[in-house]
């Protein structure tokens, strides 16, 4: 019994005997597989080591693939190795030593269904240029088909390629998951030109993490994580990086990922906010945000517009902020109605196009976690103390005394901050103003010279004011 894989259209023998040949790269037809012009070669190499037959049927022309011993000597060892062979019969009977050895390829490629997926592959990017960039109608007619034939019915069909493979216990499974190894003979065809694939039962292991395409054909799925996806991924051709083997890596593929959430519409978003408010982690928690836009980019109105409506859509006027308690008590205590979710990195992503966040109700000290409290009788003297000895030497620059308050700084993942200055007035850390101490009259006269100068940490005025404040007290 053998697997029998037909396509229309008469596929070169180059294709399948001189290697880097590839007449679907830089064809000019969008939705084509291939590339690399190794597939086909590969393939049968595959089946070839693991002790099976392939024939293959170019139109009336046969290839019958075998291995010849023989031995090769590199002036200190000799190595058996084992060429590859083609015997042509039907239009020809040349026999055609192709050039490779068995091993070639046989660290990368060592499944029987990498070799299955080449030649259905190959079939489907003929049958689509064959037939003005469609697959569809060839197989609904039956044109483009895989199906399982006996040694008896193994023949040639003229304008028709056909690939005869062995039929193995694996080989058989291989077929029997074809719906789910390619969108194209899946329920759903039309999926082929979709990016974002609701979930389907398309896992081959058992979980539901998220199972990756690319133009339709099944590359793997998520492994670095265990969560369940909110979709499958189906990438165009350059979307998403591949090696030789056809194989990607778990992080080329997140950050494939995040790049189609750039340009996803508000339906193919919304999914995924509804998702990320809900109880249950998911794989799409750990997709990073400078891949779906980086803080130096601008988004493009529409895709601003598709965020703030998917968000709206789910959350109605809700605040969209971190879980971070005290973020949600802020946002809450100012009459908001507070929505977080547990992805940062979705946090960051959402800021970026413009949907309603905490950063557009909150101060940036409420950001950050600090409650503003009333000034502590310390905090007031030393602020006092402080502006005397600026009014002075005249160093207020024309300032009136800011106004004083304290902080709790109730989010200082591991850090302190002992003071701060806004249009208000200077705050200070509460439980550093117990009393009068050196710690502290720093800390105000640090304050209130940000309040003077209206600079920054490290800016050259607040350089310049310091050096006069020196001079004017010691000359």
């Amino acid at each position: 019994m053998f697997a029998c894989i037909q396509n229309p259209g008469i596929a070169p023998v180059e294709g399948f005997t001189l290697l880097g040949v590839s007449t679907t790269r830089d064809c000019g037809v969008a939705g084509v597989i291939g590339q690399f012009g190794s597939g086909n070669k590969h393939a049968i190499n595959v089946l070839l080591r693991a002790g099976l037959k392939v024939f293959v049927y170019c139109g009336r022309t046969r290839l019958e693939f075998y291995t010849r011993d023989d031995e090769i000597n590199d002036g200190l060892i000799r190595k058996a190795v084992k060429r590859v062979m083609c015997k042509m019969g039907g239009t020809s009977s040349k026999t055609i030593d192709l050039g490779w050895v068995l091993d070639f390829g046989a660290i990368d490629w060592t499944d029987l269904g990498m070799a299955m997926r080449e030649f259905v592959s190959n079939a489907i990017d003929r049958t689509v240029r064959e037939e003005g960039g469609e697959f569809l109608p060839a197989l609904k007619a039956g044109r483009l088909s895989v199906t399982i034939a006996s040694d008896d019915k193994m023949k040639a069909k003229d304008g028709y390629t056909r690939v005869y493979v062995e039929l193995n216990e694996s080989v058989q499974r291989y077929v029997g998951e074809l719906p789910r190894r390619f969108l194209h003979f899946s329920d759903d065809p039309a999926q082929v030109k979709k990016s974002f694939l609701p979930k389907a039962n398309r896992n081959l292991n058992g979980k539901k993490t998220a199972v990756i395409y690319r133009e339709g054909v099944y590359v793997r799925e998520i492994e670095d994580y265990e969560e369940e996806s909110i979709y499958d991924y189906n990438f165009k051709s350059g979307e998403l990086q591949i090696d030789e083997s056809r194989n990607s890596s778990d992080w080329a593929i997140r950050a494939a990922i995040a790049k189609l959430y750039r340009t996803a519409s508000s339906v193919e978003l919304a999914p995924l906010f509804q998702a990320l408010t809900g109880p249950k982690p998911c794989f799409e928690d750990h997709l990073d945000p400078d891949y779906i836009i980086s803080t130096w980019d601008k988004p493009k109105t529409e895709q601003s517009v598709a965020w703030q409506t998917a968000w709206e859509a789910v959350a109605g006027d809700a605040v969209l902020c971190d879980n971070a308690t005290t973020i949600v008590e802020f946002v809450e205590r100012k009459g908001y109605k507070a929505l977080p979710v547990r992805s940062h990195q979705m946090v960051e992503a959402a800021k970026r196009f413009g949907v309603k966040t905490d950063v557009m109700v909150l101060t940036s000290n409420e950001q950050k976690g600090r409650e503003k409290l009333p000034p502590s009788e310390a905090a007031s003297a030393a602020v006092n103390e402080v502006w005397g000895w600026l009014e002075k030497y005249g160093l207020t620059n024309g300032k009136k005394k800011p106004g004083v308050g304290c902080f709790r700084d109730v989010m200082n993942g591991g850090s302190q901050t002992l003071g701060f200055c806004d249009d208000v007035g200077v705050y200070f850390a509460d439980d550093h103003c117990s009393g009068r101490n050196k710690m502290l009259l720093q800390t105000v006269l640090e304050e209130v010279t940000h309040w003077c100068t209206k600079s920054c940490d490290g800016s050259r005025d607040l350089q310049d004011f310091a050096f006069r404040m020196v001079v004017e007290i010691l000359a």
